[in-house]
């Protein structure tokens, strides 16, 4: 066994895209492609320096690119011009949203879709209230973007104090069923994605059944009884697939819907 090979370093995108000077999608999509030898440490893909110069020598005879992929978004000003006349919390996360989403997709990934308590405050009309805004989808071109507007990070956590907002993007990624029941918010010319109120539901009684969250059966009542037109088997599906079949039928009772 080579131990030097065991303990030589590992980079991460964000160290490896500041070396080559190109942005962490572009990376990505190079390891994603298995252009770019890495290696998967738990869920994060990491690259040996080792590897890392190899595929540069092969760039330099011509046979890789590292050319930064183009893209474009919205500016800082124009967050803050949108911004500046909304009053209403909920519209206003919302319109952030929408940017966002605008900014992530010229970048050319896929949008990232709102989940957790700011669905729920969407869905009951501001009754929820809630400080965050959390998004499910890749983190990295959403960083991207929140960099770009001079937020500051903690962690998961993006927040800009002038703004009064606060962006929580853990990386986690709806599956196809979540992608295909979110819904799609206009606002102006901007959409918003929100998980599918099926989904939400069923995220709620997760946590009052999983994690003894009372107070989460209590707002999946309250998310059902604003339903219309749910996709009932989906709803039983993901029921079953959450093992939360009885909390179910429960809040359906609840919200005079059993």
């Amino acid at each position: 066994m080579c131990y030097s090979a065991l303990m030589e370093e590992l980079w991460d995108i964000a160290r490896v895209a500041t070396y080559l000077g190109v942005t962490e999608r572009t990376v990505y999509n190079k390891v994603r492609s298995g252009a770019l030898p890495a290696v998967k440490v738990g869920r994060l893909w990491r690259v040996r320096e080792s590897d890392l110069d190899a595929w540069l020598g092969s760039s330099a005879s011509g046979g890789a690119s590292i050319a930064a992929e183009p893209g474009s978004i919205p500016t800082r000003r124009a967050l803050e011009a949108i911004l500046e006349p909304v009053v209403d919390q909920l519209e206003r996360r919302l319109v952030f949203v929408g940017m966002l989403t605008a900014g992530v997709e010229a970048l050319g990934w896929p949008a990232p879709v709102v989940v957790g308590g700011h669905a729920v405050e969407f869905y009951t009309a501001g009754s929820y209230a809630t400080v965050d805004i959390d998004l499910a989808g890749e983190s990295e071109p959403v960083g991207q973007v929140l960099d770009a507007w001079g937020f500051e990070r903690e962690g998961r956590h993006w927040y800009d104090e002038e703004l009064g907002l606060l962006v929580e993007v853990p990386g986690s990624a709806l599956g196809p069923q979540e992608k295909q029941h979110a819904v799609a918010v206009r606002i102006g010319s901007m959409t918003a994605y929100i998980i599918g109120l099926e989904d939400l539901v069923i995220d709620r009684l997760a946590a009052c059944a999983h994690w003894k969250h009372r107070e989460s059966c209590e707002w999946a009542v309250r998310l059902l009884r604003t339903a219309d037109g749910l996709d009932s088997a989906y709803l039983s599906q993901r029921a079953t697939e959450e093992q939360v079949v009885e909390e179910l039928e429960r809040a359906l009772r609840e919200a005079g819907m059993g």
